[in-house]
């Protein structure tokens, strides 16, 4: 067996929207065309090749823009940026298809349709047709590169025994074998379109000779056509399959990389299980409790020793960790989620920027005294947590990544992240007072699960290490996408 499971299934979907695409493209070549000048007198051929000139130039600018800003998660995201492509590639030619159309209904408004101000400012403004087409190629240019830069991780992906040229070599021939067929099946549909149209001119002809009495003798011509409803059911339809079978083709990936939706998919019983027993003290106490106890110091709390009772659910917890964690075929992350999350901010931000951490805690009283609390576990670590919430009780969790931090330090930097996370925002009343006792009893769990050699007592033969089980799973631990941020720290012990 020399390829992945599922290897099958991906490329039948995977040649099913190439095939899409390549007919549809027909449909929308023909409708540029049109919009150039193709068949008009009054074109010519040096305008039209300065247009064309003109929108490449801008879509090649803007493809660079969007590889500046989106090649740093090309790695991370390869199914989100893989299905984002095709997505772009669907924009463009609809574009293509809707340019006859929309210059059509702008011709029909006059330059002082909208007042004076709007025909002289045309004057200065690029013509719509530019703008239409430039859009269009930006789109096709950016769909290019992102589909260009997910590909080597797929086919990295399906090559399991090291044959990455064996596997590209076959994905370039399928490639070929569907551009063939999609031709074939591209000139009949465009010789039927053809006939069609010219159906349809046959008989406004034959219209405009019926007035004069002169096509008497075949009033079946008189039945027009309609090309353009025809081409844009067709065009329709082949997007739609051509959507579906990227998202589920995208679906079908069970890609052996962590990156920061799947790493949460996979760890989400574990996360939740530490999470509970962290909140096990905070969930027994009430508001009096809390003010009863907030003189007494961070460092006391810190010095708390484990009871027997929390000794024995914390073995539960580290019993079932190994068997409630997902391996990467049980993993189904939430595409249209993640795509979200590259957009949008989340709570937990790793690896900051010192300058933005400064920032961000420079007032915050309470956030010093936990780090001075805690700084002598720290000096030990290769990442730091911060955690504070916002006027509105949000949460925030920020990490900071020593240099010298390994895959290793990153994974435990997240799963941290995560339960602290996790506890405050199901806990929303939690106190500032209490977060000192949330920040050691989290810690304390991460330490056990992160554990390879015996630690204090019978609690040492349940320690299990997360990295190497997760390893086991079959998880690729070697290229690990978090999230993190290129920035690093140094920080004296």
């Amino acid at each position: 067996k020399s390829v992945a499971d599922g290897y099958l299934e991906y490329q039948f979907y995977d040649s099913l929207q190439g095939l899409c695409s390549y007919l549809r493209g027909v449909v929308a070549t023909s409708a540029v065309l049109s919009a150039t000048g193709v068949g008009d007198a009054d074109a010519t051929a040096m305008s039209a090749a300065m247009t064309w000139a003109v929108r490449d130039g801008l879509g090649m600018i803007g493809g660079l823009l969007f590889s500046y800003v989106a090649s740093p998660h090309f790695d991370a995201y390869v199914k989100e940026f893989r299905l984002l492509a095709d997505v772009l590639n669907d924009v463009a030619m609809t574009l293509d298809m809707a340019l006859p159309l929309i210059l059509t209904w702008s011709s029909s408004f006059s330059p002082t349709y909208f007042g004076p101000w709007y025909s002289t400012l045309s004057l200065y403004l690029p013509s719509l047709y530019l703008v239409l087409t430039s859009t269009s190629t930006l789109c096709k240019v950016a769909c290019g590169m992102a589909a260009g830069a997910t590909k080597g991780n797929i086919t990295d992906h399906f090559a399991i025994t090291g044959n990455r040229a064996d596997c590209q070599a076959k994905e370039s021939t399928q490639e070929t074998l569907v551009s063939l067929i999609g031709m074939c099946f591209g000139v009949w549909l465009g010789k039927v379109l053809h006939k069609l149209e010219k159906a349809g001119n046959d008989s406004e002809t034959c219209v405009v000779s019926q007035m004069t009495d002169a096509c008497d003798n075949n009033p079946a011509k008189t039945t027009a056509v309609d090309v353009q409803l025809i081409s844009w059911t067709i065009f329709i339809t082949l997007t739609f399959i051509h959507v579906y079978a990227n998202y589920v083709g995208m679906q079908m990936l069970r890609l052996r990389t962590l990156n920061r939706e799947r790493a949460k998919v996979a760890l989400q019983s574990v996360v939740k299980d530490c999470s509970l027993w962290v909140l096990e003290d905070q969930m027994g106490n009430d508001g009096n409790s809390c003010e009863a106890n907030e003189d007494e110091s961070i460092s006391q709390k810190n010095e708390k020793r484990p009871t027997s009772k929390e000794n024995t659910s914390k073995r539960l917890i580290l019993d079932k960790a190994s068997s409630r964690l997902l391996s990467p075929k049980s993993v189904s992350e939430s595409l249209l989620k993640s795509m979200y999350g590259i957009v949008v901010p989340r709570n937990i931000h790793l690896g900051i920027h010192l300058k933005d951490l400064v920032l961000r805690f420079s007032s915050s009283k309470y956030q010093k005294t936990i780090s001075e609390s805690f700084w002598g576990q720290w000096a030990g670590e290769n990442y730091i947590i911060f955690i504070d919430r916002d006027k509105k009780n949000k949460c925030a969790v920020t990490v900071v990544l020593r240099e010298s931090a390994s895959n290793r330090d990153e994974l435990k930097a997240f799963v941290h992240a995560q339960i602290l996370e996790w506890s405050m925002e199901h806990d929303p009343h939690l106190q500032k007072t209490m977060l000192a006792n949330l920040f050691s009893r989290s810690y304390q769990m991460i330490q056990h699960l992160f554990q390879s050699s015996a630690i204090d007592g019978k609690l040492s033969d349940r320690a299990i290490d997360l990295y190497n089980i997760l390893d086991e799973k079959g998880w690729d631990m070697k290229r690990l996408y978090l999230g993190f941020g290129p920035h690093r720290c140094e920080w004296d012990d």
